[in-house]
């Protein structure tokens, strides 16, 4: 299994055909290097084929998270000069002054069928140097700033992850992280680099503690990344922990006495640390 969300679980191959389908249809708008694409998608095992699609189809991806406020992402989509818009029926009117080509992955006849589009996928030329996403911060002055990443920086930091903190193909890591935000690289990418599973929680789940909880044991998850302030939540809600749990924390300072909480209720604890402009995480303890 490569994804699982909710009743969905999709193997490595019909991710790949999946992915594959809406990397042609990118590519039929004039998707290729240097292109930037916006994805806005509630939590979703299709948020990964956006993802994947559009890197596939030579583009890089500019995260919007429909939970923002309107405005903010307007600014992004146009701020960006994205040509397409990959969403879903429920979002898309929130985008009727955008002027680009838009893709609804739930709408019939969007996106080729699974297997012809997988046998049709032509690998554009990427090299290194070419974005994969541009994510917006606050920046200094509180107006929303473009921060561009290429794919070396990712498979750089892809590469250090997977052998620390370190993750193998056994292994189930639970996604809580907006898209937004760039450490959802880590939860989304990273198991796909070494075979293992990533199980995406949906969107009423990341903001409940008692939920969290429950899917960590329900579905045997090996593997989670948080801020601070999710795992606190999920203490508060009253978890005994995991004792086969790697944890990651960062995004936000961890406080010496929430780190003496975590400590005995996993395997292993991570503190991570990392500016958005260098590539997501930069140090791990």
């Amino acid at each position: 299994m490569a994804v699982e969300c909710g009743a969905v679980a999709w193997t490595y191959a019909t991710l790949a055909e999946r992915s594959a389908a809406l990397a042609n249809r990118l590519r039929s708008l004039g998707v290729g290097p240097g292109s930037l694409v916006g994805i806005c998608l509630e939590r979703s095992a299709e948020m990964l084929v956006a993802v994947l699609g559009t890197l596939e189809a030579g583009g890089a991806y500019v995260p919007l998270d429909p939970s923002f406020p309107q405005d903010r992402l307007d600014y992004m989509l146009s701020d960006s000069g994205a040509t397409v818009l990959v969403t879903q029926a429920s979002l898309v009117d929130r985008y009727q002054a955008y002027e680009g080509a838009r893709v609804c992955l739930d709408a019939a006849g969007q996106v080729e069928s699974a297997t012809a589009g997988a046998e049709a996928a032509v690998a554009p030329a990427v090299t290194p140097d070419d974005l994969a996403y541009v994510i917006y911060t606050s920046g200094s002055t509180g107006r929303p700033k473009g921060v561009q990443v290429p794919h070396r920086a990712v498979v750089n930091f892809l590469t250090a992850m997977a052998d620390t903190p370190g993750l193998g193909a056994a292994d189930r890591l639970l996604a809580v992280t907006t898209l937004s935000f760039d450490i959802s690289v880590l939860e989304l990418l990273l198991p796909l680099t070494v075979g293992a599973t990533t199980v995406i929680a949906d969107d009423e789940a990341v903001l409940d503690g008692g939920r969290l909880s429950a899917l960590v044991t329900e579905q045997a998850i090996t593997v989670m990344q948080a801020t601070p302030s999710t795992w606190r939540m999920m203490l508060d809600a009253g978890w005994a922990g995991e004792p086969t749990l790697k944890m990651l924390c960062g995004g936000e300072k961890l406080p010496a006495g929430l780190a003496r909480e975590l400590e005995p209720r996993c395997a292993e604890l991570w503190n991570m640390y990392g500016p958005t402009e260098t590539t997501i995480w930069s140090s791990c303890c």
